[in-house]
C-alpha cells in the first residue's frame, strides 16, 4: 500500500494480491534454498528484486528509500543465477551485442519474473532492447544443461508466439460464450497456449 501511495501512477504497476503472491513465492524459494540466511534479509531481497524491474527510472530511488525505511541498516546481495547468467553472457557475446550491465540485469529480471509468473509483458519505447532481451533469454535458457538443481525451464527448448492484442477484440483474444447455443468459442490466446504445449 505504501508503494501504491508514494510512487507515480503507471498502468503496468501492480501492488495487488498477484504481486504479493509472486513476492511470497520468491521469498519462500529463497528461504528453502538458503536456510542459513535471516528471513528478513531474504524478504527484503525478494521485495526489491520482484519489484524493481517494473518501475520507471524516477520511482526507483523512492522505492529503495522505502525499503531502507522498512528494513533499516539491512543490505541484501542480489540473488545469483550462476548457470543462467553465464549463458546470458555467452549468448550476448555470440550475438555480437555489447555487454551493458544494466541491460544484462534486465534480462536476469525477466528471467526472475518468469520463474513466478506465467506471462510477462515488456513495456517501453522503441529501440530500448525489449525484443533482444527476450531473444537473448530464450537462447540462454535453451543453451543451458538441464539439471535437477535448476528450474524446469532451464535447458529446455523455447519458442515464442506473438500476437497483437490491439488488432482484435477481447472476446476474439480470450474466447467467448454464445449464450443462445451455449457453446464456447476459443480465442487466439487459448489456441496459442494449446499449440505451445504440444
Amino acid at each position: 500500500r505504501l508503494s501504491e501511495e508514494q510512487l507515480s501512477k503507471q498502468a503496468h504497476y501492480d501492488f495487488g494480491l498477484r504481486n504479493i503472491l509472486a513476492v511470497l513465492r520468491t521469498a519462500g524459494a529463497s528461504k528453502r534454498s538458503q536456510q542459513d540466511k535471516p528471513e528478513l534479509e531474504l524478504l527484503m531481497r525478494s521485495l526489491r528484486d520482484m519489484n524493481l524491474s517494473k518501475f520507471v527510472a524516477e520511482d526507483v530511488p523512492l522505492f529503495m528509500s522505502t525499503l531502507e525505511d522498512l528494513f533499516p541498516g539491512m543490505h541484501a546481495e542480489k540473488q545469483q543465477h550462476k548457470e543462467v547468467e553465464e549463458a546470458i553472457a555467452s549468448v550476448v557475446k555470440a550475438s555480437g551485442l555489447q555487454h551493458h550491465d544494466s541491460w544484462i540485469l534486465k534480462i536476469v529480471q525477466v528471467y526472475e519474473m518468469a520463474l513466478v509468473r506465467h506471462s510477462v509483458m515488456s513495456v517501453g519505447p522503441s529501440g530500448v532492447g525489449k525484443t533482444r532481451i527476450t531473444e537473448a533469454l530464450h537462447k540462454a535458457l535453451s543453451s543451458c544443461t538441464p539439471s535437477l538443481d535448476l528450474p524446469p525451464m532451464v535447458g529446455q527448448p523455447h519458442r515464442e508466439s506473438r500476437m497483437n492484442p490491439k488488432a482484435i477484440t477481447s472476446p476474439q483474444m480470450f474466447g467467448a460464450l454464445d449464450v443462445i447455443a451455449n457453446e464456447w468459442t476459443e480465442g487466439v490466446f487459448a489456441q496459442l497456449w494449446r499449440k505451445a504445449n504440444k
